[in-house]
């Protein structure tokens, strides 16, 4: 997302009067803080609309889990960098991030930029998932320290 991009969205929640609390102080603030100025905040109607699409499109296990057995696609990462080396993925895209605290806004930045803060955004909750629903990738941060990957066709 460029700047003008950036500045019209802005401009589109103002006009909607769309208020969009981010607490202050928090790791929820410090993630928005470090993802910097290219970072989309949604708002709470817009983030259930995320969540529910991204629910009709990957089966989650009763613990919240993505249910990776029912991806094809799929690979288990040590760290974030190695996703810059995987085929279908281009950093330049944007992403969505979701946390398991469903209270919270979802943002969307360029992949290149939550791999470079990886750190802060999968601080802000226990389970984190970064989800290109166009391109129907899919990457879970799991709090035991799995990073998993997959794609699905859709």
């Amino acid at each position: 997302m460029n700047d003008k991009q950036a500045r019209l969205f802005r401009i589109e929640q103002l006009k909607k009067r769309i208020k969009i609390e981010i607490p202050s102080g928090s790791l929820y603030s410090e993630c928005i803080e470090a993802l910097g100025p290219n970072t989309r905040v949604y708002s709470s109607e817009k983030s259930s609309e995320i969540v529910s699409l991204m629910e009709k499109m990957v089966n989650f296990t009763l613990w919240a889990r993505i249910d990776w057995e029912s991806i094809d696609q799929k690979r288990s990462l040590k760290k974030p960098e190695e996703l810059k080396d995987i085929e279908p993925i281009l950093l330049r895209d944007n992403y969505f991030v979701v946390w398991n605290e469903f209270s919270l806004p979802i943002v969307e930045t360029n992949l290149d930029n939550i791999i470079k803060n990886f750190n802060d955004v999968i601080a802000v909750g226990f389970d984190t998932w970064i989800v290109n629903l166009d391109k129907g990738i899919f990457i879970e941060s799991h709090h035991e320290g799995d990073l998993t990957m997959g794609w699905i066709t859709t």
